[in-house]
């Protein structure tokens, strides 16, 4: 029996989301999560407030949410890193994920974005036009299973000559912007 999602919402993530998002998120990827390379980069940096988003259902309940961070590649090259996107656990397949896939990939890209990285499952990601051969020349600051390190091109280019290690944003004074 096929569920029907019905109406969908694509909100801005509000304050008053956290505790949501925060039970959502353990749900999906559980304890562990926090010992993993990719949150160490999180740790003391503010997400991009922009380019984090929940979906509301047709009964105005959160079902999933996404999250987009500042990082630097070999401090030269601004990159989002995309994540956590988490839905709630009966509520997967129904598409709440792919619309805030494609949600944020759009805000991104018209906020002026070049680049997305991410750690996850290519069988899903690489739908969304990330590659693993994009992310070849580029390290996390920790062990990642190297499948699931994927990049994604918002500029045609963007990742030409981009290698280094990946790292948080410096301070504002002393980032060197390239795009």
């Amino acid at each position: 029996m096929q569920r029907n999602p019905g109406r969908l919402r694509l909100l801005k993530e509000r304050p008053r989301d956290d505790e949501a998002i925060e039970e959502m998120t353990a749900a999906a990827f559980g304890p562990d999560r926090f010992h993993k390379t990719v949150y160490r980069l999180r740790e003391d940096v503010a997400p991009i407030r922009e380019l984090c988003f929940v979906a509301l259902d047709q009964k105005n309940r959160m079902v999933a949410s996404i999250r987009n961070w500042p990082v630097l590649i070999n401090e030269e090259w601004p990159a989002v890193m995309l994540g956590p996107l988490a839905i709630s656990p009966e509520l997967r397949g129904l598409g709440y994920g792919k619309a805030l896939m494609w949600h944020s990939m759009a805000q991104s890209r018209m906020l002026g974005h070049s680049r997305i990285i991410l750690v996850g499952d290519p069988e899903y990601y690489n739908q969304f036009g990330f590659r693993r051969d994009l992310a070849l020349n580029i390290q996390l600051p920790g062990w990642v299973e190297e499948r699931r390190f994927l990049a994604l091109e918002l500029v045609a280019g963007s990742m030409i000559g981009v290698h280094g290690m990946i790292g948080k944003p410096l301070k504002k004074a002393r980032r060197k912007k390239r795009r």
